[in-house]
This record gives C-alpha cells, sequence and structure tokens, in this order.
C-alpha cells in the first residue's frame, strides 16, 4: 500500500511545528533551556501561550523536541560521508572541519550544544535522547571508517569525534587564536589519526579542502 496523501491541516500542523521549534531554540540558545519561558517563545511565534500549549503539552515536552531536532541534524551531517570513496570522505572531513572554524563568528549552535550537554546533566529524558542519537552517529561513522578500510574504526570515531566537539568550545573560550594556522596542523592531526593511508594522501587532500577566511 502507499502513503497516504499529507492533508493540508497536517502540513500546516507541521509547518507550526516547525515554527515553535526554531523559535524555542533561539530563546534557548539565548538564555538557556531554564531561562526561557514559554510567553517569550509563543510570542517570538507570534501566537498565545494557550495556542502553543495546543502542539505541545509542556515546556519539558517542548525541550525534547529541541533536543531531538538538534540532534538528529547532527545526526545527518554524518550522512554526507556515506558512500563517498576513501579519499573523497577524507576531503569532506578537511571541508567540515574548515567549516565549523569558518562559522563561529555566530555562537549560536555551539552554545545551544552546551545547552544541551548541561541539561543531559540533570534531565534523564534529555540524557537518553543525546545518548541515542550519539550511538546512531558513531555507528554511522564507524561504518564509513569500515567502508574506508581504516583499521581501528571504533578508536579512530572516538578520537575524531572528541577533536571535533572541542573546535566550537575552543573557538568561544579563545576567539584570538591563529585559526589558520591552527587549523592547518588539526587537518594533520586528524589525517593521522585517520591511518597511514591518510598520511600519503595528506598534502593533495589538504590542498583540495580550501584555505579558511577569517
Amino acid at each position: 500500500m502507499g502513503e497516504r496523501p499529507v492533508t493540508k491541516a497536517a502540513a500546516k500542523r507541521e509547518a507550526r511545528i516547525c515554527d515553535i521549534l526554531e523559535c524555542a531554540e533561539k530563546q534557548f540558545a539565548q538564555k538557556g533551556f531554564h531561562g526561557a519561558g514559554i510567553s517569550a517563545i509563543a510570542a517570538d511565534c507570534n501566537m498565545s501561550v494557550g495556542h502553543l500549549y495546543h502542539y505541545f503539552s509542556s515546556k519539558d515536552e517542548l525541550i525534547q523536541a529541541v533536543v531531538d531536532m538538534e540532534m538528529s541534524r547532527q545526526q545527518e551531517s554524518v550522512a554526507t560521508f556515506e558512500n563517498l570513496s576513501p579519499e573523497n570522505m577524507r576531503v569532506e572531513l578537511m571541508e567540515l572541519m574548515t567549516e565549523i572554524f569558518s562559522t563561529d563568528q555566530d555562537p549560536f549552535r555551539a552554545v545551544l550544544n552546551f545547552e544541551i550537554l548541561a541539561e543531559a546533566q540533570r534531565n534523564p529524558d534529555v540524557a537518553v535522547i543525546l545518548q541515542k542519537h550519539d550511538k546512531k552517529m558513531r555507528d554511522r561513522f564507524i561504518a564509513v571508517l569500515k567502508h574506508a578500510g581504516i583499521d581501528d574504526p571504533e578508536l579512530r570515531t572516538e578520537l575524531i569525534f572528541s577533536l571535533f566537539s572541542g573546535l566550537a568550545a575552543q573557538a568561544l573560550r579563545h576567539p584570538e587564536q591563529e585559526r589558520e594556522a591552527l587549523l592547518e596542523t588539526m587537518k594533520d592531526v586528524v589525517l593521522k589519526i585517520l591511518g597511514e593511508n591518510a598520511a600519503a594522501g595528506n598534502c593533495a587532500v589538504c590542498s583540495d579542502a580550501g584555505k579558511l577566511t577569517v
């Protein structure tokens, strides 16, 4: 049986939910999960508090939905590396690292993720969502490294994820850092983490990945 067509009412509801989530994540990033109020989120969406509760029954439910949306967004970023050749996979990693360094002038995404990590320490429901998505991301990236013929993919995934998770934090902690020089060094580190095959293509990969604009 084919999928049922989406009704106009269902599409409108879905679009409204997306609007609420976008407003909520902006408020949460600016004020924190506990500092942002439902009234401010509703006002940002041009709706009443009562209308917002028609879509989300509580603030906790809204927080969990925002966390799920952000983590799903991150999980989909791993799809960029799937079904690529080993060489192109390395190039994509270098480009992703460059993009992270190039867009840190707007720390919104980093701040939201720090808030998620903090909330996961307090809220077991948020911790479950975070860990569920993290496992899926790791499993998918491990499969990418296996496809590229890289040994010890579990350990190398752990190292690469740890390195990338620290990029945004370091950009906020030390905004005056010499980013271009640091970026080039970190490219070398990532390629070494990927193993001997990566080292052989080091120069080609780094030159293809482009330069950071600061």
